[in-house]
């Protein structure tokens, strides 16, 4: 086995195999509970057990996508602002 790392806490695997699955080193020391329509939920894990891909994983790429594309959005809506008040 190459040099491996405890990936996810519970195995030593390949840094490389980690890195594909999205694990990383990051602690999750925070949990989400969200309340979502039962055919919602099923659907969304039926896509993701197709796609062979955990659900927690699916979400947390979304949450941090998101924070990306709206703090810009805000960042420069925020300029804009300063700008207009500044004439």
């Amino acid at each position: 086995m190459d040099a491996g790392v405890v990936c996810g806490g519970i195995l030593e695997i390949p840094l490389a195999h980690c890195v594909s699955n999205g694990y990383t080193h990051r602690m999750k020391d925070s949990g989400l509970r969200i309340r979502v329509e039962r055919q919602l939920r099923e659907k969304f894990l039926e896509l993701c057990r197709e796609q062979d891909r955990p659900a927690s994983q699916v979400i947390r790429e979304f949450m941090r996508e998101y924070i990306e594309r709206n703090e810009q959005t805000i960042a420069n809506d925020k300029n804009k602002g300063r700008n207009f008040e500044r004439r």
